[in-house]
């Protein structure tokens, strides 16, 4: 016996995809092969399939051979290339949007007819659908004079970047130009925020987020600081002091200056960001019936949620059990390749009402 699985197993090895989701069925499918191949051996039938490789092409496809259940995890194979080359088209598809917003918006500022009269926004929920575009301007006559043309400046500036069926709204809103002395505290507050930037990389710090408040007259910063809590307290004085000295010094009013550190919990939850991000694009673009995402860390372990318009049922069960499965899969990619720590964690489906459909843990 183990001499002839050890034959099956070098005879079909690379039939399969050598990652870790075929690593786990092989042995599985390869003690199959050989069971099928003495039993149609046996009853004389196997001149009808010609080889016993078409016996991995029957695997493979779903033969009635095979029970439903071995075919379900083969098909999970097939996954993983599908989903690196979606995340690639994500990316540039997210690349392509972000420099259409910004030709967007430097066109219509160039144009000196609407300099100080417009302002533009761009948004979408799913990178993979058509983008919205909000246009704001000062005044309805404003609106009415220039909104074909302003729609068409858009739609033609899409097109170059094949983006289809783009959404155009012009909206009025007062104070489209920000006022003078809106100008004088925005350049203000970025010069402290440089100040801070310089002062705090400096030391050989990054800047993990940063703020400057008016009332009180206080600046904010959050730094990656490693080390024990002694540590953390010494650079956090030495920080403080040295960004309010050199704010001081520039002749700027008297900030307090309060620098902290940030939190194991903050840390995993950047870092889960873009796994979140990948979870929701790609589950999306393979099941449109996908339409929410949120998660939660607490409590533990790990909650990853999908909102779907599915509604209860046996087939609507089998519906969420493969998007389940997709998000997985998407979640395992992504994480390791960003070199995301693994932790416990729990995918749900919920159907259009908010209610559990389908849930698996992952330890």
């Amino acid at each position: 016996m183990d001499k002839e699985l050890k034959q099956v197993k070098e005879q079909y090895s690379e039939q399969f995809y050598d990652d870790e989701i075929s690593n786990r069925i092989k042995s599985k499918v390869y003690e199959r092969i050989l069971k099928d191949k003495r039993k149609w051996s046996i009853s004389k039938k196997i001149t009808l399939l010609g080889s016993v490789a078409v016996i991995i092409l029957f695997l493979l496809v779903g033969s009635a051979f095979v029970s439903q259940a071995m075919a379900k995890v083969v098909s999970k194979v097939s996954f993983f290339n599908q989903i690196v080359q979606s995340l690639k088209e994500t990316d540039d598809r997210n690349g392509k949007l972000e420099a259409l917003y910004d030709v967007i918006s430097k066109t219509l500022s160039e144009n000196k007819e609407y300099k100080g009269k417009v302002e533009v926004g761009m948004s979408w929920f799913f990178s993979s659908e058509p983008p919205s575009f909000t246009v704001w301007v000062g005044d309805e006559d404003f609106k009415q004079e220039h909104e074909d043309e302003i729609k068409d400046i858009i739609l033609k500036c899409a097109k170059s970047y094949k983006i289809d069926k783009v959404e155009v709204v012009l909206e009025v809103r007062d104070n489209v130009e920000p006022s003078e002395k809106n100008k004088e505290l925005e350049k203000f507050t970025d010069e402290i925020l440089t100040i801070t930037q310089e002062v705090v990389e400096e030391k050989g710090y990054t800047i993990l987020a940063n703020g400057v408040s008016m009332n009180p007259k206080k600046v904010s910063i959050k730094v990656g600081i490693e080390g024990t809590e002694q540590q953390y307290k010494e650079v956090k004085n030495q920080i403080e002091k040295h960004v309010h000295d050199v704010i001081y010094a520039k002749k700027h009013e008297n900030y307090e200056v309060e620098v902290k550190r940030e939190s194991e919990e903050e840390i995993k939850n950047q870092n889960w960001q873009p796994i979140f991000t990948a979870v929701m694009e790609e589950t999306h673009k393979k099941f449109k019936e996908t339409n929410g995402f949120a998660y939660s860390f607490h409590p533990k372990p790990l909650e990853i949620i999908l909102k779907t318009s599915l509604s209860k049922g046996e087939k609507t069960k089998e519906q969420a059990e493969r998007i389940e499965e997709y998000a997985r899969q998407v979640v395992e990619i992504k994480r390791k390749e960003l070199s995301v720590e693994a932790i416990p964690y729990k995918i749900i489906i919920r159907d259009k009402e908010n209610k559990k459909l389908y849930e698996k843990l992952y330890n």
